[in-house]
């Protein structure tokens, strides 16, 4: 039952990306959407970003420095940090 929900997912994604393939033109228009994204969407696409680059740079980064008990200020590091605190 899994595999099918993987599948369908990976289709789903295929269908989006060609779908999106074809309404870019070139890198510009790849880079700014067709300046056409709502301010929400925006928004929610910087937070990702900014979310993301912290995941995988800041907490190893404070993990080595400070420790595990450096790491509960983070977000998605305060779980694991609290378990082992």
């Amino acid at each position: 039952m899994l595999i099918w929900f993987v599948i369908i997912y990976l289709l789903v994604s295929i269908g989006i990306g060609l779908y999106a393939a074809t309404r870019v033109h070139n890198t510009r228009d790849y880079a700014v959407a067709g300046r056409s994204l709502p301010l929400y969407i925006v928004t929610a696409t910087v937070f990702s970003t900014w979310f993301g680059s912290e995941t995988v740079l800041g907490i190893p980064a404070t993990f080595l420095k400070e420790g595990m008990k450096g790491i509960v200020a983070n977000p998605s590091g305060s779980k694991i940090s609290l378990v082992w605190a």
